[in-house]
């Protein structure tokens, strides 16, 4: 199908898909609405007529706008991430071979170039968009017969079905600003206690402050450019004798033969044209600006602590071996300003994008660094730009940022308060350079637990007590629940900018889907991907202190769209609770921030509250092949004290870590057995649910009323024994709702002593 055609003088372009356009258009409508008929403008910076193929004419090609026109605004679009498209340029009258000037040479080089008559040429070649949204620029180099080469550009949006690319796009981008800044801030803050916003003398401590962090990979990667620098293509004319020339055209091998028949040889000079490469780019006049630039204010900087060490105490003054480092990179980057590639160049600030700075190697690096030094102070008022990334990159690290407050607000627990919460934010100073950088938040609750948030955790063989036994694993966020007693629990989570096309689904679930009035469907294979992950990530290790350890489950963070209720209908989250394998949307709503993950958080609140470790695992599914495993020796007569509790004694059974039972012969009173006082487990049980808890081990306390009725206990007789519980872990390796209790009727509420072996022979 073809969906563009824009028609000039001497360029047709045209753009074709095998994508299915009405099932793109359906979904991009269905995610920004009524404005998508007037999403997108279309640019040239020749005039000529455009042409779209719009759902509003059955995708037939029909006139948008004015003829000879240079832009076409308001209009729907025909160019989605998700589709795969031939673009051809024809060219009519055209002397010389035309070129295509795309910032990035791996996408230059993808256009072939076919010469299909008399002064015509055709470039073509297949585009796709994938993660890339945004603004693409069509640019090409071209020599009309009749006048001199020029460079046009024809410009348009690449839309996205799954995120609204005008202000979803950019709300990711000021939210992983603002909490960016406010890590980068505490990163410097580490070192500098007394850091106030605002001033110039502020402003040089932060600027000096990210540059030591940051100068040794900035001259790394400024000696990268330097040896593998940014060339640029051009046609030079020249003149020169034949001897000096050595490719001859056709019409200049004429003319040498009839020169050298007048025997004008070595008078004559031949016009011709040759294919230089140069340096002087716009990006490596950016390079060195920024040397030119960091090279003057470090030497500011150094004088100004100079002079003040002259005039400071002894105690006071800068050390002699921080001076001279600071010394040394200004001596090294003014020797980088003066390599044989920047030496004659002219620093140049760039003012306009380049994709080349935002995705080649070196350069990238270098722009980001240089963005972080220019702004200062002004990282605080959230103006870096973060943002030159692919966006499922920055879908990722906002998830994890979405994740990193909410836990601190379920929790109560505050950023600016290192009793509450830590982390090294040195790893989120450089978030995208090193993909083996891993941060790490640290949660610590009044009670006594804690929770570890993981951003690019790697698990592998070699990562001790918590590895794989093959390859390695890296879920994209890990969050890590420790209870007061050291049991820890496990949840994974990786974040996919994808949707399942919903054209692809099968019977099955698209009735589903229809049903759930079409919230949106996570990718197949991501889910796939966290089954493989529980079963790959496990605990075992000689040196385990803890009674058991588990990965719970794992869990795929989507752009996916649909109200919570219809979500509630749809496989992939139903199956949270079946075997802890699932989804959540997780959508960037610009207009409602509030209503962003909603599921999630309600998730996250049920397992980062939740009192006991049972709360956790008793739905969980243990990993293929494994299960429970009890570290300390069972003997088969260990004494197990088995006790019902109502509903309103759990909250005071957990706070006390106390099961009482009456010390008496009358209702309710227990037979007391030999060895009692060894008691070593307690099975409590509450209609289906069943904990399997271990006792201290001295020994039942005696316990009147008045104490119990202190503790928040209701007792209704005078005295008791108190057994005191040592943990709430469930001791693993036996399931208690396997166990037949011995007493039934109403005799299941009178507590009574079993052993091991007894429900160990009905377990197994």
């Amino acid at each position: 199908m073809e969906v563009l055609s824009f028609k000039s003088a001497n360029v047709e372009i045209t753009a074709n898909t095998a994508a299915d356009m009405a099932n793109c258009w359906r979904r991009f409508r269905a995610r920004v609405g009524g404005k998508a008929e007037t999403y997108c403008d279309y640019r040239s910076t020749l005039p000529g007529s455009l042409e779209l193929a719009l759902y509003s004419d059955r995708f037939a090609l029909r006139p948008v706008g004015k003829p000879d026109s240079h832009e076409w605004v308001n209009q729907a679009p025909v160019f989605y991430e998700t589709a795969t498209y031939n673009v051809s340029i024809y060219f009519t009258n055209v002397d010389t071979a035309p070129g295509i000037l795309h910032k990035l040479k791996e996408d230059t080089e993808l256009f072939s170039v076919i010469k299909v008559g008399e002064h015509k040429w055709l470039l073509s070649v297949p585009l796709s968009f994938v993660n890339e949204p945004g603004i693409f620029e069509l640019t090409f180099r071209y020599k009309p017969n009749d006048g001199a080469e020029r460079t046009d550009t024809f410009t348009f949006r690449v839309v996205s079905p799954k995120l609204d690319t005008k202000d979803d796009y950019n709300h990711i981008l000021a939210e992983i600003n603002a909490q960016y800044n406010e890590i980068i801030y505490q990163y410097l803050t580490m070192t500098l206690q007394n850091l106030q916003r605002g001033g110039k003398s502020n402003n040089d401590v932060v600027w000096l402050s990210i540059f030591r962090n940051i100068a040794k990979d900035y001259e790394k990667w400024v000696r990268y450019i330097v040896n593998k620098p940014h060339l640029r293509q051009s046609r030079e004319v020249r003149y020169d004798r034949a001897d000096h020339i050595k490719r001859w055209s056709p019409l200049m091998a004429e003319k040498f033969a009839e020169v050298e028949a007048d025997g004008r040889l070595a008078q004559e000079y031949f016009r011709h044209e040759e294919i230089i490469h140069t340096h002087n780019t716009r990006e490596n006049r950016f390079v060195k600006f920024t040397l030119d630039r960091i090279s003057k204010r470090l030497t500011s900087i150094v004088t100004t602590i100079k002079a003040k060490n002259s005039r400071a105490k002894e105690a006071d003054k800068v050390a002699d071996s921080e001076l001279a480092e600071l010394d040394g990179y200004v001596g090294s980057i003014r020797r980088l300003a003066n390599s044989s590639l920047l030496r004659n160049l002219r620093g140049e600030p760039l003012h306009s994008e380049s994709m080349v700075l935002q995705k080649r190697t070196g350069y990238a690096q270098v722009y980001k660094y240089w963005l972080l030094l220019q702004k200062g102070i002004e990282l605080f008022e959230g103006a870096n730009a973060i943002g030159v990334r692919p966006i499922w990159e920055l879908y990722e690290l906002w998830c994890f940022l979405k994740m990193r407050q909410m836990v601190a607000d379920i929790l109560g627990l505050h950023f600016d308060n290192q009793d509450e919460i830590t982390e090294n934010p040195m790893p989120m100073v450089k978030p995208f350079e090193d993909n083996n950088q891993e941060h790490t938040i640290f949660y610590n609750c009044a009670d006594g637990s804690k929770a570890r948030l993981h951003y690019q955790h790697t698990y592998s063989r070699r990562t001790g007590e918590v590895h794989t036994a093959t390859t390695e694993n890296r879920p994209d966020i890990v969050l890590t629940i420790v209870k007061p007693d050291g049991f820890e629990l496990t949840y994974l989570f990786d974040a996919k900018y994808r949707l399942l096309d919903d054209s692809r689904l099968n019977k099955e679930d698209r009735d589903e889907l229809n049903e759930a009035h079409g919230a949106d469907t996570p990718p197949a294979d991501a889910i796939n991907q966290m089954h493989r992950y529980r079963d790959a990530i496990y605990y075992g290790s000689d040196r385990q202190t803890h009674a058991a350890k588990e990965i719970i489950g794992g869990y795929i963070l989507f752009p996916g769209r649909g109200d919570n209720e219809s979500v509630r209908q749809r496989f992939f989250y139903k199956s949270i609770e079946t075997v802890n394998i699932g989804a959540f949307p997780l959508l960037p709503d610009a207009s409602d921030p509030s209503n962003e993950g909603t599921l999630l958080y309600e998730f996250l609140t049920k397992i980062l509250t939740a009192p006991l470790a049972i709360d956790h695992i008793k739905d969980a599914i243990p990993q293929k092949g494994l299960r429970y495993v009890n570290t300390e020796r069972l003997t088969p007569q260990d004494l197990v004290l088995v006790g019902y509790y109502k509903t309103e004694q759990k909250e005071a059974i957990i706070n006390n870590r106390l099961y009482y039972v009456p010390a008496a012969l009358g209702k309710g009173s227990i037979n007391l057995v030999s060895g009692f006082e060894k008691t070593k487990f307690l099975l409590l049980h509450h209609d289906k649910e069943r904990v399997l808890v271990r006792l201290k081990g001295d020994g039942p306390k005696f316990y009147p009323k008045t104490a119990l009725e202190s503790m928040g206990f209701v007792p209704s007789g005078d005295y008791y024994l108190g057994f005191e519980i040592k943990d709430f872990t469930p001791v693993p390796g036996i399931d208690p709702n396997a166990y037949e209790l011995e007493r039934k009727g109403q005799q299941r509420f009178t507590p009574y002593f079993t052993t091991i072996d007894k429900i160990l022979a009905t377990y197994e």
